[in-house]
């Protein structure tokens, strides 16, 4: 039996929901023809020509202003009732993974174990779609960005190098639909000795910041502390003692 809160069920559904959101913010859409808010658009422009008729009645015009602002109206909270229509549906998903796991959906997909792990960006595979729109509709809803991966980057060379991005460090799961969020730098095994890296990107203030991230003797992971989220990554400077191992930048 497949639990919900096991990976492979929840991100199935995950997927689905993402497709769901796409489809009705693809409805949103007042200049592209044929969708949900174009017709209601279309309509709109039979009321506005009825007001331009010099022969139309005082009545008949004061009740045709009053139909217009209605469908002004329903044009402006069209994306305000069409945000929630899935999106409603993460608090009472949080409900259930608070009442099995004891942390919420986003908290428990954290990729640190087996049981854990559940790749929300799986590029190029059937679910590319569908958890892109999941992922874009968490952030746009909860105001922050679920746990993935975002960057790679593999240190080749004994010596310290710094990598950017495009030359040395790759992008997996940022893209412009990123909003910002605090990092996480993971390794692919564990060091023998502390090490430091730096770590420099755009903060959500706009600004330039460098941040030295200690790796402790016999770990592989450590927040990138900061005061404010990062809304991408520049660079990434690696020392000697990680020649051969694999440096990523996640959100946490």
């Amino acid at each position: 039996m497949a639990y919900i809160y096991q990976p492979a069920t929840f991100k199935s559904m995950a997927n689905l929901m993402g497709l769901a959101d796409k489809n009705f913010q693809d409805q949103l859409s007042l200049t592209t023809a044929g969708t949900a808010a174009s017709h209601i658009l279309d309509t709109r422009e039979f009321v506005t020509s009825s007001i331009g008729d010099t022969t139309i009645s005082n009545t008949d015009l004061d009740a045709s202003t009053l139909l217009l602002q209605a469908y002004r109206d329903k044009e402006s909270s069209l994306s305000r009732e069409v945000n929630t229509i899935i999106s409603s549906l993460i608090t009472p998903i949080n409900s259930y993974f608070s009442s099995v796991t004891g942390k919420t959906m986003r908290n428990y997909y954290d990729s640190k174990s087996t049981a854990t792990t559940l790749d929300f960006v799986s590029s190029g595979t059937a679910f590319t779609t569908g958890l892109l729109a999941f992922r874009k509709m968490y952030s746009r809803t909860q105001n922050q960005e679920l746990i993935y991966k975002l960057y790679n980057c593999q240190q080749t060379i004994s010596t310290n190098t710094t990598y950017t991005v495009g030359s040395g460090i790759t992008a997996y799961g940022y893209s412009s639909d990123f909003t910002s969020s605090a990092f996480e730098v993971r390794l692919a095994s564990n060091v023998a000795n502390s090490t430091s890296l730096t770590v420099t990107g755009v903060l959500d203030t706009g600004n330039s910041t460098s941040v030295t991230v200690t790796i402790g003797a016999g770990t592989s992971s450590s927040d990138v502390v900061t005061n404010q989220k990062f809304t991408s990554l520049t660079s990434l400077g690696l020392g000697t003692s990680l020649s051969g191992n694999r440096v990523e930048i996640w959100t946490r």
